[in-house]
Order: structure tokens, then C-alpha cells, then sequence
């Protein structure tokens, strides 16, 4: 014998309509609900099925629960009569002006599904006006998901809320856990952290002053202190209006330690130091560039990847001839500049981030703890700053470092020698300088070792012999390796060099390996899974690359750029190694390609990932850093009024 189950859909909804029939006729209702005055005719057999709260109650055998007239103790009979026009239809009607009376009544009869709604209409609504608002209520009633993306709304427009003032925007009225949610938040961009510090203190002033300050350790933890300036700092020690907890003045007394301790403040990154939302960025320091930014139209289009092919001839001959867009440039249109600009590789965009003190060619740059240093170089004669790119210059011992989180220069003792035209990099918790010109112009051999936490200069193990125009990179366990370049006094007269040498830790005396392929002079090197590349180089090897495994001590031969480049920036970025403008030759003559190429390890590859700077840029030199969003006058500005605002709450 056979049967079949057979489902309607419509039935569900077709018992509604008839429980909802009943209600408007007044037939077989069972019991009155009261609230606010007014009384509402039900059927209890469907309170029961939506209802928690009524489900319990009819089934307690209690006093209240024969009465036929219950009241209830909502705030709002309308809420109570949204609801049950829910209960009977499925229809919540809602807006921002009912949602937290339906919410009351929905919380308090425990009628699931209808929270589940007004979350949900909640989150749909979400936008800066309205978005503590969302906040508390979600937190009121126990939405979770809402409360979470409330929270986010709030973090993602802080700075626009902010803009409006805390009380107008309802910052200072959201709930406890929500604030701290937002102080905690790693992604706030475009806000001061003094602000956010004037945020938490404003708060806790508030009224009821008494209840909101029990909050005090747990609002003012997630502050990160060595962000706010010294002085705010101790203002906020002595005269914040607030008895401090305990712990809260310890993290106060560790940044102000920390602001003591400027030399040492590379080695002493942690979470109470490091920026939020930080953005990856490529800056491009100093060098010779061009007097006028290039129209955008004018932009080098992206290699076809037919030309990114070895030995194909055709494919390169189209390549160089892309690059022939770029002008020849007279030496009066060039200039020593003093900009840093930040480029943002993932989305192809360029921002003048600060200035240099000097302009410098022949410079070097490193990073350490998240701060740009820039070492030596050539600087203009005189006391101009403004100087063309063939003016007399001097080449300097100043060191300079760039701190991203105040966006401020500051003067670093400066090294033994004075040097251009060399390399420095970060070897454990200090910066060697190995090599260049020195005052005179002669080819140095020396080296020296910059000690963060002794903040001086100390002699190194000096190269077995002078070099300048050298590269160098700093390999797996912090073994140096120093390459190519040239021995005399100039550019011209003496070879460029094959030889390679390293300097482990602890050594002081370097030691010989394989030399390269090819002779390298103002080439590049970078260090990448475990072994070390070389990049170009000025004169015979335009376009060559090759790779260093110090396990075997062997150079291997890689595919070569499609074009000559030379004096151009590096920087590596997630295991990729860019190269950033520079010169090539055309007809006998340097002119400049404004283009950024990478290499794919994986591959074996050049791309051209098809965005030029903004002008011809040679002798530049590139690091990478984690910036906060906006540039420097932006920032300025915004740390202004969080200080004033902090000043000003504290009397």
C-alpha cells in the first residue's frame, strides 16, 4: 500500500488570516491585554505558540494567568499593538521613531522572532546619524550581530562623529561596552589618538559621573598612550579631573617614558605605540627630480605581457619603443628635491607625505621599528636649500629620522665620516653604514655601527677595501652582504667590481664569497627567502639580475629587465621587488622612465604593474613604511584640534 506526504505552504499563513479574522470580529478571544490604558482582545492558544513570556504564564497555573484582563508592563501600548499586529499578521511595520518602543515590548514578552527584525532593520539603517543610537539599543535588548556592526559603523565614521562633537553626535551617551569596543578598535582611521583620549575622558565626566567612572581602567586601557604627546600626557597625569586607577597611570608614566627615551624608541614598539589602520606605503626620498609634475594623460601604459619574454627579440624592441613617450629633460628642468612621497601600490595613487630637511642626492635610507632614517648623501652648498641639480654640493655626515605616527623630523647624532654614495641597513638593533665618498671625495673603506640604545656612532670592521657606489643587503641571520661597485674617486676611470663581501654578527673582519656574474656599480640588492638578488646596475649591466644562495655560494643568472634602467629607487613589497622611475639611456643620452616594474620570484618574471610617477625621478631612494591615512598637513591640522579639545576639557 502506497500514501504520499503532500505539503501547503499557504496553510501556515491562512491560519494567521483567520486568527487575525477572529481578532477584528472579537470572536473566541480568551483574554485582554492591558497597557498604557488601552486593552487589546487576544487568543491565548496564539500568545502561547509566539510568545515566551506567554507560553510560561499559561502554563503556571497561577492567579494571573486565569485572569481574563492581564496587564502588562510595557512602556508603550503602541509598541504592545505593533507587536501583536506581528503575533497575528507576520507584518512588523517599523521606523527609527517606533523601533525602540517595538523592541521593549518585543524584549519583554520574549517574542524572538520580532527582535530578530528590528535588528536587522537596525543594521539596514546604519549610517553616522544614527549609528550610537543602533549601538546602545542593540546592546539594551542583547542583538549581538547588530551591535557588532553598529559598533563598526561608529569606528569606520569616528572621524566624521567626531567632526560634529561627541555630545551632538551621541558619542558621549553610548554605552559602555560599545565606547570601549570603539577604543579598542584597530581600524579607526583619521583620528588622533589624542582624541580618542579626549573621547574616554569626556565620557567618563559625564553624568552620572559616579556610575561612568567604574569604567574608567577598562575605557582608558585600550588608549594607546606613546600616540598622545608628552605634554597632553602629563596634563592628563595631574589635572585629568579623574581619581586614575592604578594601572591607567602606569601606562601613563610607560609612554611618557617612552617620549624620554627618543633614540631607543625604535626598539620599543608595541601595541600602545603602533598606529591604527596602519597603511603600507612606498616612499620615494630625495634625489634629482623633475621641476614639473607630468600630466596624467602622459603615463606610461603597461607593458603587453608578450614583451615581459626572454630572448624574444621582437617583444623587447616593443618595449623600448613604450618607453620612448618619455622626454629627454635638459638639466635645468631637474632639481634636488626634498620631497617624500608615499605611494600606495595597491591602488596606484601618490601623496606628497613631508619634506626632507635638505634636499640630498646620493643618500641612503633604512628603517627600523616602523621609522625612516635617511643617512648622509650630497646636499647644496650655501645656505639656499634650492639648488639645481648640477649645483656645487657638500656631502654630509647628518642623519635624520622620520617618525609616521607625529609625522616630525628629528636630528640623529651625526656619523663618524661624512658619506655619500654608500649603503645602510638595520642589523639587529642598530644601522651599519658601510663604505662611499667621503668629505674629500675619496673612496672610503671604513664602516660604522649606529647603537639605538647608546644613541652613538661606533667604528665596524672596515671593508678590505674603499668602495663606493657599492649595494648591500642584510641576508638571514643578520649576515651583511656588500657588493660591486667602484674603488676610485668618480663615476668614470676606474672598472666597476664583481667582488662580494659578508659580515656576520659578532665579526669584525669581512670575509670574501663568490663574485657576481656581471660588474655592478650604483646597482640594488634585496634580500628574499633566503637568498640575495642583484639588480641592474649603471653602466654594461642595464638590465641584468642575478641571485645569491649563500648556502652554496653560488650566483645563478635570472631573466633579465625587457630595458636599461639605472638610478632608479627599489623596495620590496610582499616578497616583491619593485623598481621606481630612474634613467636609461636613449641615443648617447640619460633620459628618464617614469614606469614601476616587478619582479615575481615565483615566475622568473618582470611586470610592469602600469602606473608612472607623477614626474621624472632619478637617484631616488625608497623604503617601506606603515603610515596612518592622510597626509601631513591633513594631520597637522586634525592633532591640532584633538589637542586643543584634550586642553580644554582639562582646564
Amino acid at each position: 500500500m502506497s500514501y504520499f506526504l503532500s505539503y501547503c505552504k499557504a496553510h501556515g499563513g491562512a491560519l494567521l488570516t483567520g486568527y487575525q479574522a477572529l481578532r477584528a470580529e472579537g470572536f473566541l478571544c480568551d483574554v485582554t491585554l492591558e497597557a498604557g490604558g488601552s486593552e487589546f482582545p487576544a487568543h491565548r492558544s496564539l500568545l502561547a505558540c509566539a510568545s515566551d513570556y506567554f507560553r510560561a504564564l499559561f502554563k503556571s497555573h497561577t492567579r494571573e494567568s486565569r485572569e481574563s484582563v492581564i496587564r502588562l508592563h510595557v512602556p508603550s501600548a503602541s509598541g504592545l499593538q505593533r507587536l501583536l499586529d506581528f503575533i497575528y499578521t507576520a507584518w512588523l511595520p517599523l521606523s527609527m521613531d517606533t523601533v525602540e518602543d517595538t523592541l521593549e515590548a518585543a524584549s519583554y514578552l520574549q517574542v524572538t522572532e520580532a527582535l530578530e527584525l528590528c535588528g536587522r532593520y537596525l543594521e539596514r539603517q546604519l549610517a553616522p546619524d544614527n549609528c550610537c543610537f543602533a549601538a546602545n539599543m542593540a546592546a539594551r535588548f542583547g542583538l549581538e550581530h547588530t551591535l557588532g556592526a553598529a559598533e563598526r559603523c561608529i569606528v569606520r565614521h569616528l572621524h566624521e562623529l567626531l567632526a560634529r562633537g561627541p555630545g551632538s553626535s551621541g558619542l558621549l551617551e553610548l554605552n559602555p561596552s560599545s565606547l570601549r569596543a570603539v577604543l579598542a578598535a584597530p581600524d579607526v582611521v583619521r583620528v588622533p589618538e589624542a582624541r580618542l583620549l579626549g573621547l574616554a575622558l569626556a565620557w567618563l565626566r559625564r553624568e552620572p559621573e559616579a556610575e561612568r567612572l567604574a569604567h574608567c581602567t577598562a575605557l582608558l586601557e585600550h588608549v594607546r598612550f606613546g600616540l598622545v604627546p608628552a605634554d597632553v600626557l602629563r596634563r592628563v597625569y595631574s589635572g585629568a579631573g579623574l581619581t586614575l586607577p592604578a594601572r591607567i597611570k602606569g601606562l601613563i608614566i610607560q609612554a611618557l617614558n617612552y617620549h624620554r627615551a627618543p633614540s631607543r624608541q625604535p626598539l620599543l614598539q608595541g601595541e600602545q605605540t603602533s598606529l591604527r589602520s596602519p597603511q603600507t606605503r612606498i616612499l620615494l626620498v630625495g634625489g634629482r627630480r623633475g621641476r614639473e609634475a607630468v600630466l596624467e594623460e602622459e603615463e606610461v601604459v603597461a607593458l603587453p605581457r608578450a614583451a615581459r619574454g626572454r630572448g624574444a627579440a621582437e617583444p623587447q624592441e616593443e618595449a623600448v619603443e613604450e618607453e620612448e613617450v618619455e622626454e629627454q629633460m635638459e638639466e635645468e628642468e631637474w632639481e634636488l628635491t626634498q620631497a617624500v612621497v608615499a605611494f600606495d601600490v595597491y591602488n596606484h595613487r601618490w601623496h606628497g607625505l613631508t619634506r626632507l630637511p635638505s634636499p640630498l642626492l646620493g643618500h641612503s635610507v633604512c628603517t627600523l621599528g616602523n621609522f625612516l632614517f635617511v643617512l648622509g648623501g650630497e646636499r647644496p652648498c650655501g645656505s639656499s636649500l634650492a639648488a639645481g641639480a648640477n649645483g656645487p654640493r657638500a656631502i654630509t655626515a647628518q642623519v635624520h629620522r622620520y617618525d609616521p605616527r607625529f609625522h616630525v623630523w628629528t636630528a640623529v647624532p651625526a656619523m663618524r665620516e661624512a658619506r655619500a654614495h654608500f649603503w645602510c641597513g638595520t642589523v639587529g638593533e642598530g644601522l651599519l653604514a658601510v663604505g662611499g665618498l667621503g668629505a674629500g671625495g675619496e673612496a672610503l673603506a671604513s664602516a660604522e655601527i649606529y647603537d639605538l640604545r647608546r644613541d652613538r656612532w661606533t667604528a665596524a670592521g672596515a671593508l678590505p677595501r674603499a668602495l663606493h657606489g657599492h649595494a648591500g643587503a642584510v641576508g638571514d641571520r643578520c649576515v651583511v652582504y656588500i657588493s660591486g661597485g667602484k674603488a676610485g674617486t668618480s663615476e668614470g676611470g676606474v672598472n666597476s667590481l664583481r667582488d662580494v663581501y659578508a659580515l656576520a654578527p659578532g665579526d669584525r673582519t669581512w670575509s670574501k664569497r663568490a663574485p657576481m656574474g656581471t660588474a655592478r656599480f650604483e646597482h640594488h640588492m634585496a634580500a628574499l627567502r633566503g637568498a640575495v638578488f642583484a639588480f641592474l646596475g649603471r653602466y654594461e649591466p642595464f638590465s641584468e639580475i642575478e641571485r645569491y644562495d649563500p648556502a652554496t655560494d653560488q650566483w645563478t643568472r635570472l631573466r633579465p629587465l625587457p630595458y636599461d634602467r639605472f638610478c632608479y629607487g627599489l623596495a620590496v613589497v610582499e616578497e616583491t621587488a619593485l623598481l621606481l622611475g630612474g634613467l636609461k639611456w636613449r641615443d648617447s643620452r640619460q633620459v628618464p622612465t617614469r614606469n614601476v616594474v616587478g619582479y615575481d620570484l615565483d615566475l622568473d618574471r618582470w611586470e610592469d604593474i602600469g602606473c608612472a610617477l607623477p614626474w621624472a625621478w632619478s637617484g631616488l631612494q625608497c623604503a617601506v613604511l606603515q603610515l596612518p591615512e592622510g597626509g601631513e598637513e591633513e594631520w597637522e591640522g586634525e592633532s591640532r584640534k584633538a589637542l586643543d579639545s584634550v586642553l580644554d576639557l582639562l582646564g
